[in-house]
């Protein structure tokens, strides 16, 4: 699912000797310092993104109202693999965060959590989070969610170490919580849920890109392979980067092609869409750290604007 995270300050502290997590048994850390570090370890921040996604996916395909007890059973359910995702990411690569400035600090990494312990909380948050799906939701929208924790943790994970198409394979895990919602509905598979689909998966190329660019020093220091070893000088990353843009603005506006929206749609997401464009046509002529990181801030506000954008001046049948 969602890779990214945010970490606070290095403490350095070891495990302690019977799996325990040295911030759940320290007076002077506290209850705060307890919730501080599984907010970190399962990704919560970087996740509302995940739980937003879903929601898309649900409310263009039903009326979120009538239905909003479905809709909690499908979020909740999702937070809690999302959740899981995280930790399993985190135990499997401890020793490569502790080599990053950004994630040397996570509770695994910094030696505060037994890697044992996070696999075991893994799996305890992925197995309650399916069978809430199952048991609130329905079979598909479980294993749509089972399908990316899969990705995400067997595949996209290791891969980073050995090849940049893993960044492909993490688009996958990253657009199918979009899925989920759209099977919690019900609902045939139509236009809105491939569109919204294609924009997510689309979207996640610059994204990446930008702050892979922008924190390469950082990813090669851990052993990380995120990006092209012959690109030096970044015309590739940039690249991929400008063509994914191009193709994102291009999706978002079939919606209006097909007479699928209001009015209203198709200015606003072709506004956004140059506004994106231009930053990525930005990182191209620049490919600098300044410009990767415009670029990435930029994919944060257009994407919640284009998914608005749909919700908003989506026709009614």
């Amino acid at each position: 699912m969602n890779p990214s995270t945010t970490e606070s300050t290095s403490s350095g502290q070891a495990a302690s000797p019977l799996c325990v997590p040295e911030w759940a048994v320290t007076e002077s850390t506290g209850i705060a310092g307890w919730l501080s570090d599984l907010m970190v370890l399962t990704k919560a921040r970087a996740n509302v993104a995940v739980v937003a996604t879903t929601f898309v996916g649900f409310a263009l395909h039903a009326d979120v109202l009538p239905n909003w007890l479905l809709l909690f059973h499908t979020l909740a359910g999702t937070a809690l693999i999302a959740g899981s995702a995280a930790v399993a990411n985190q135990a499997k690569e401890q020793e490569f965060d502790r080599k990053m400035v950004r994630t040397r600090n996570r509770p695994i990494a910094a030696g505060r959590l037994n890697p044992r312990t996070g696999m075991w909380l893994s799996g305890l948050l992925c197995g309650t989070g399916c069978l809430w799906l199952a048991a609130g939701v329905n079979v598909r929208a479980m294993v749509f969610a089972a399908l990316a924790f899969l990705v995400y943790v067997s595949f996209y994970t290791p891969m980073k170490r050995l090849t940049p198409v893993c960044t492909l394979v993490g688009a996958v895990s990253g657009a199918l919580p979009l899925l989920i919602g759209w099977a919690a509905t019900g609902a045939k598979f139509g236009l809105w849920a491939s569109v919204a689909f294609a924009v997510l998966f689309l979207w996640q190329m610059p994204h990446f890109l930008a702050i892979a660019w922008w924190r390469r020093e950082d990813y090669l220091s851990a052993g990380y392979r995120v990006l092209s070893p012959h690109d030096h000088r970044g015309h590739r990353t940039a690249g991929w980067a400008l063509a994914s843009t191009l193709a994102v603005v291009a999706v978002s506006l079939v919606p209006a092609f097909a007479n699928q929206v209001t009015t209203w749609y198709w200015p606003g997401a072709l506004a956004v869409g140059v506004l994106f464009s231009i930053l990525s046509i930005r990182f191209l002529v620049r490919r600098d750290g300044t410009a990767a990181r415009s670029l990435f801030l930029a994919s944060l506000y257009y994407l919640p604007a284009v998914y608005a954008l749909m919700l908003l001046c989506r026709a009614r049948s």
